[in-house]
């Protein structure tokens, strides 16, 4: 790595922090009105360590990257077999309007899908519709693509006890109300 960019590197962590403080921090986009009513009866991100040790009582969820505290990447449900998967079709999309990379593992919780886009971007969706329920945009500084190594990537969020998590491509931390979409 040359030595202009080792020495930044160890201030990304802070300069992140004191970024997700800003009282300036963007604001997400609601979603339309039919979501609001569906929207307002769920409970979000309601993950607790207590939920995510006991994840395969819930295979609906996919609560981490890993689905569950161990990180098996495994989904204990049944209903796709050899007998069931010829009937399998096309539920739903959503257009992020990009044709940069996406590497994101969404996570689903209690008929979310929360998930990242490009320079962490977030999307939070009704899993079962694909009806936006809000999005987030972190207006990342586009000078920061020239330093970037493999595009404008970003690797999923983390979603604990009601907040969402995000980093953004120009080194910051994003607390979000998992409900609203709104920086905390």
């Amino acid at each position: 790595m040359p030595t202009r960019h080792r020495l930044t590197v160890p201030l990304w962590l802070p300069l992140a922090l004191l970024g997700a403080c800003s009282n300036d921090a963007p604001q997400p986009t609601a979603a339309g009105t039919d979501g609001a009513a569906a929207a307002a009866a769920r409970s979000y991100g309601n993950i607790t360590r207590e939920r995510l040790l006991a994840a395969d009582s819930e295979p609906g969820q996919w609560m981490t990257s890993g689905r569950d505290f161990g990180k098996s990447h495994y989904s204990t449900l049944d209903q796709i077999n050899v007998e069931t998967v010829g009937r399998l079709g096309f539920a739903w999309d959503y257009a992020l309007g990009t044709s940069r990379g996406l590497e994101a593992t969404p996570i689903v919780v209690d008929g979310v899908l929360y998930t990242s886009g490009t320079t962490g971007r977030v999307y939070a969706l009704d899993a079962a519709t694909g009806e936006e329920i809000w999005k987030f945009d972190p207006h990342s500084d586009g000078q920061v693509n020239r330093y970037t190594c493999c595009d404008e990537v970003n690797r999923g969020v983390a979603v604990w006890e009601g907040m969402v998590y995000v980093g953004s491509l120009d080194g910051r931390l994003f607390g979000l109300d998992a409900a609203t979409g709104g920086v905390v």
